[in-house]
């Protein structure tokens, strides 16, 4: 159904070679005022299967069902139900201070097909008080359409990224990354469509499939700072400005809080502004076809706000769980079908290290 292709994004700086041997098993259930819901289990593996050589994998299942606005028009069934499938494996080795992975993820849904290579490589330097990190994607899409097999579209997306994390003091340390990607091809749904009205309460004369510019050229430079506090606490802030060539400029101010609890709990409390411009081509109404049309709320202005806290506690040693909770507001001032959406994240999952 293509709702959950944003959260099938591999990051590009991946860590290294992990010391230890482990095991993860999490599920979340995502749920909005805009009739959608996504629950997704995941589990995920890692060894060291040598001093220096770490491999890992991880498999991901998101069972969506939706009657969003945003992808339900006047051509479109009036409810979706899909599931996606992620299986991600990697292998890391050390070779002194510098680390290399390279990764695969493949995910594949009922109207959508990925493959992802992903190569980066760490280097800790000056008694590890400075990393250094370079990372490249690509991915591989073809996107389809529910019930039309004859419907098929290639997306290629590429992405680079850098990063310089220095530790300041013994309880200062920051990071600076820079990102860079390209897309080129598909990148409407084929399952918007667009009314052509003369005004915005006026009845559609008639719907135009979406269409989108071919290629997108987007940029983001990030600065965060972790600070020790107390004895056994921290606190996190970063900053993310974005843009990009269809006129979409951005600005995220996050936080993030840990608090020692007791030995083994801590609680972990976040906060995450956003705020975005729209892009060039979007229009609230659209009065005639256009080269480029959208009926996408995500190339509208909008704002939003996450809330969330997450307990993690210590069972043993080498057992650790974690409860959260996240709640998030979003604003949209000139998406006509839909003036805000409201949700929450509820997670749970247990980890085992050995």
């Amino acid at each position: 159904m293509q709702l959950t292709r944003g959260l099938a994004v591999v990051a590009v700086l991946a860590s290294g070679a992990r010391a230890d041997t482990g095991f993860d098993s999490k599920i979340q259930i995502y749920t909005d005022s805009d009739h959608t819901t996504v629950v997704s289990p995941v589990v995920a593996a890692r060894a060291d299967i040598a001093s220096d050589t770490n491999i890992s994998a991880g498999y991901l299942v998101d069972a969506v069902s939706s009657a969003s606005v945003d992808v339900v028009s006047q051509a479109s069934p009036n409810t979706f139900h899909d599931v996606r499938h992620q299986v991600a494996l990697g292998v890391s080795h050390a070779f002194d201070t510098l680390t290399p992975r390279i990764g695969y993820t493949f995910s594949t849904e009922n109207d959508y097909l990925s493959h992802t290579i992903d190569v980066n490589a760490t280097d800790d330097l000056f008694d590890k008080n400075t990393q250094l990190a370079l990372g490249y994607a690509v991915a591989f899409n073809t996107v389809g359409r529910s019930g039309d097999a004859s419907f098929a579209r290639a997306l290629t997306v590429h992405r680079i990224a850098a990063s310089w994390t220095q530790t300041i003091s013994p309880r200062i340390a920051t990071q600076l990354t820079y990102e860079l990607g390209y897309a080129e091809g598909y990148q409407a749904s084929p399952y918007r469509f667009v009314p052509i009205r003369q005004s915005a309460d006026a009845a559609p004369d008639f719907w135009v499939p979406e269409t989108d510019p071919s290629t997108r050229w987007r940029h983001a430079l990030v600065g965060g700072v972790n600070l020790a506090v107390g004895e056994a606490s921290s606190l996190q802030g970063d900053y993310r400005v974005y843009f990009d060539t269809w006129g979409v400029s951005s600005h995220t101010l996050g936080a993030r809080y840990f608090i020692a609890l007791a030995k083994h709990v801590e609680l972990r409390l976040r906060e995450r502004f956003y705020i975005q411009s729209k892009a060039s081509f979007y229009q609230s109404v659209y009065m005639a076809p256009a080269r480029y049309i959208v009926f996408d709320r995500e190339l509208s202005p909008l704002w939003s706000e996450t809330l969330g806290a997450k307990l993690v506690y210590g069972f043993t040693a080498h057992v650790e769980g974690e409860l959260k909770l996240d709640g998030f507001y979003y604003s949209y001032a000139d998406f006509l079908p839909l003036g805000s959406r409201a949700g929450a994240n509820v997670g749970i999952g247990v980890s085992l290290t050995y």
